[in-house]
């Protein structure tokens, strides 16, 4: 099992391999590694202390953080002392891990379907962790669900505006980390999640709406 398991995160990062960054096919290859990624851009943590979250051993993990760190998309901060051993804790290494609309589009279906199914489950999973830890609703929030109908300049418009509006959050985290550096701000877990997306046959025909609560 194990086995077929391998072979199949092989043929996974060679198709990859050859539309994107080899460092971001291999870090996609394997969808640990992915949940690895979503946590680690929330905060700073061991892997002994990812592998609790997960309900999993430590060991579990030991290769798929050496795969992340070679391929340079975390990188060590500290390590701590405990129990008589060293305890290394890692963070996210600049650029963040993005795919351009230009390198998406050329993806194969297959692939990005892959991508996106990886996506929306760990979406799901915070969602529900915040929402069982009280955090979900604990500060004032967006959520929004809007359907409508779009010809094709319009869809093109809506993905322009989703696109910078990214930049511009982007724009607000870097802002942060640097009063963060300076002492100045707390430090809050945020996640931001956009999606615009063609509805199945039939789906979606009315739009519901959830104001800024």
């Amino acid at each position: 099992m194990a086995r077929k398991a391998k072979r199949k995160e092989v043929a996974l990062e060679g198709k990859l391999r050859q539309v994107i960054d080899p460092a971001i096919a291999k870090a996609l290859a394997h969808p640990l590694r992915s949940h690895v990624l979503v946590i680690l851009g929330d905060r700073i943590a061991s892997p002994n202390e990812i592998a609790k979250e997960l309900g999993l051993a430590a060991r579990d993990l030991d290769y798929h953080v050496k795969v992340l760190v070679e391929v340079g998309m975390i990188k060590l901060v500290r390590t701590e002392q405990r129990r008589g051993a060293k305890e290394h804790f890692y963070t996210l290494a600049p650029p963040l891990l993005r795919i351009d609309d230009r390198r998406w589009s050329s993806i194969p279906a297959d692939i990005r379907a892959h991508l996106s199914t990886s996506l929306l489950r760990l979406t799901v999973e915070d969602v529900l962790a915040a929402l069982r830890a009280g955090t979900f609703n604990a500060r004032d929030s967006h959520q929004s669900r809007t359907a409508m109908v779009l010809d094709e300049q319009g869809w093109n418009e809506v993905t322009g505006v989703m696109s910078r509006a990214l930049e511009e959050v982007l724009g607000v985290q870097r802002e942060s980390e640097r009063r963060r550096g300076d002492g100045r701000g707390g430090a809050i877990p945020v996640e931001v999640v956009m999606m615009g997306f063609e509805t199945a046959a039939g789906a979606g025909n009315g739009a519901t709406v959830a104001p800024s609560s």
